[in-house]
């Protein structure tokens, strides 16, 4: 293997680029280059998808996969702990500039191991080669500096080549590991409080030499856990990550939707409903009542730009306490109001009807399609996930489906 791109020993390595020379600037590439990146990344991904090299855990920057199907694995496995009356110890890991630190070398080393064809690994190397830096403050500007590691921001290949890159990340038999990307969960479930920490100690044990190995760092103090549990009231062991101490949070927010220690999911509603507001704020000139904006346009900004905000992962967590949803819809009723310009004693569903507008609870429902193919989805991670009757009793995600 060419070992141009930067040495191979990792001292030389973290001398040569140190964590403060952290620059990666937008790649700015010709018309006819981003033809030629669209035709080695359509051939990259047919080798991986042929091939089922990416682990069936990483859902980051793939064809049929969402950040809400990842959720869906976590959710379901912590809701099936809580039917089976376990606790479920779950660790947030805080990747440091994660695309910034993908070691060039390292990165062809794991081309060649799964027998991406030489054409193709020599493409890549030339793609990642002889690349350089400088940075412009007022009218100076710094020496060149190497580039060794990271992936160009703003390529298309960028993301498949992370996905390889951590594609061999350690999993264990007794604990699960959920990745969109970078963003990664590793949970852990058992009974037994002490089991719990200690399935996840082993796990993390593996993830901090594979770190090491690797050149990824972690930012010890952004990464999280949260121990969620039905009936446990006491606290679990305490949790180490590289020797600190890593605290039990009550709530972490993952994939954009914030999980607490019981999902009930109220803060992410709280949160969904204050974004919404803000949402508003920014359109409200053009959508207020004497706006001189037509109905038809005013609902268009209604649909297009404010309930995408509160319709967000919505499979995940529709299944929610009625008296959480209900904030939102009274958030959906209010702003209708506004739009139509309607006195108050004109009843929230007559101004539904009138504009055809669903509660957001059908809304939610009508989305729910998303969960007629996961039984029989092509994921392995996804097809595994535990298969339930729908119970009124029991809130897990297909109770949206009632």
């Amino acid at each position: 293997m060419d070992n141009s791109i930067g040495n191979s020993d990792p001292q030389t390595w973290e001398r040569s680029y140190p964590p403060r020379y952290s620059f990666r600037p937008i790649s700015l590439l010709p018309v006819l280059s981003k033809i030629t990146e669209k035709i080695i990344q359509k051939r990259l991904c047919l080798h991986l998808n042929d091939n089922d090299i990416l682990i069936p855990q990483q859902h980051g920057f793939r064809a049929g996969l969402s950040t809400s199907h990842q959720l869906l694995r976590v959710v379901g496995y912590i809701k099936s702990g809580f039917q089976d009356r376990k606790s479920t110890g779950a660790v947030f890991l805080d990747i440091q500039k994660a695309f910034d630190r993908v070691w060039h070398v390292g990165l062809l080393n794991k081309l060649i191991k799964i027998k991406t064809p030489p054409h193709l690994s020599k493409l890549i190397n030339s793609f990642l080669n002889n690349r350089s830096f400088t940075v412009k403050v007022n009218n100076s500007h710094s020496s060149n500096r190497r580039i060794i590691a990271g992936t160009p921001q703003g390529s298309s290949i960028s993301p498949i080549l992370f996905n390889i890159y951590v594609n061999d990340i350690p999993r264990t038999s007794q604990s699960t590991i959920c990745m969109f990307a970078d963003d990664t969960a590793i949970l852990a479930q058992s009974n037994e409080l002490q089991l719990v920490t200690h399935f996840l100690h082993k796990h993390i044990a593996k993830l901090e030499d594979w770190f090491s190995t690797w050149k990824i760092a972690l930012n010890v103090a952004k990464t999280e856990a949260v121990f969620f549990s039905y009936h446990i009231r006491k606290e679990p062991p305490k949790l180490y990550l590289h020797n600190t101490h890593i605290p039990w949070s009550k709530n972490t927010k993952y994939l954009g939707v914030i999980l607490d220690n019981r999902l009930t999911f109220k803060q992410h509603i709280i949160r969904v409903r204050r974004n919404f507001n803000i949402s508003v704020a920014k359109v409200f000139p053009l959508i207020a009542r004497k706006s001189c904006l037509s109905l038809r346009n005013k609902l268009l900004i209604y649909k297009l730009v404010l309930r995408p905000v509160l319709q967000y992962a919505s499979p995940i967590w529709d299944h929610a306490a009625y008296s959480n949803i209900k904030m939102l819809e009274t958030a959906q009723n209010k702003i209708l109001k506004i739009i139509t310009d309607s006195p108050w004693y004109i009843r929230n569903d007559e101004i539904r009807f009138a504009l055809k507008i669903k509660t957001l609870k059908e809304f939610f429902k009508k989305i729910a399609i998303f969960f007629n193919n996961i039984d029989s989805h092509t994921n392995r991670a996804i097809a595994r996930i535990d298969k339930y009757n729908i119970n009124p009793l029991f809130n897990r995600p297909r109770n949206m489906l009632i």
